[in-house]
């Protein structure tokens, strides 16, 4: 029942959370946003020009924005077109909200053990900050610019990478790294246990 509790708390603080901090974390996050999106872009039909946070569409509710430039071909010199992405806020403050959730509530862990699941899942929340949120940030430059090309029924795997990500695949992503490091950092701390200590020498 204590391990029930603990994850009902946890569960609506992160809620609480997310809600409250979606846009501020968006803006924080936006310069890796673009950072990874412009590697991600390197060698493909189009250019990351600017990432911001602005109000969406029909002006209710905060996006994240890619502005980016596509053309027919990656060596064509002239832009064919310029095309504007979103996503919302909501879905960017997922990663962290799941992920950093799943590692801090995780039961049977000391409070030294989690600073180590802490500084294990800095690196890995990076990776999943940079091929989450950012491809599906650049998916609608692909298509666009596929469709520029003539290509318009071609599906990539950027497609399918992004329509996975869609239909619920960025929780079951976010959720198997956060449980992939919680896995190694316990593996890792059973090796460490079951060495023996040195024994002194006899004199």
């Amino acid at each position: 029942m204590h391990s029930v509790l603990r994850w009902a708390v946890a569960a609506v603080a992160a809620l609480a959370i997310g809600s409250l901090c979606a846009e501020p974390y968006a803006h924080l996050a936006a310069p890796w946003y673009a950072v990874a999106a412009r590697v991600l872009a390197r060698g493909h039909a189009w250019t990351v020009t600017d990432v911001d946070v602005g109000p969406g569409k029909s002006g209710s509710g905060t996006v994240v924005r890619l502005k980016g430039e596509v053309r027919k071909y990656a060596w064509d010199s002239v832009p064919a077109g310029t095309v504007i992405s979103r996503v919302q806020v909501g879905e960017a403050v997922e990663t962290p909200v799941v992920f950093w959730t799943l590692l801090l509530v995780w039961p049977g862990r000391s409070w030294r053990q989690r600073l180590g699941l802490v500084a294990a899942g800095i690196p890995v929340f990076l990776l999943l900050e940079s091929l989450l949120t950012p491809w599906q940030l650049l998916q609608p430059l692909g298509r666009a610019s596929a469709i520029i090309a003539g290509c318009e029924s071609c599906v990539s795997q950027g497609d399918l990478w992004s329509h996975f990500l869609e239909a619920g695949g960025r929780f079951v992503v976010e959720a198997f790294f956060a449980l992939v490091v919680i896995a190694l950092t316990g593996r890792l701390r059973a090796r460490t246990a079951a060495v023996p200590e040195p024994q002194a020498a006899r004199p």
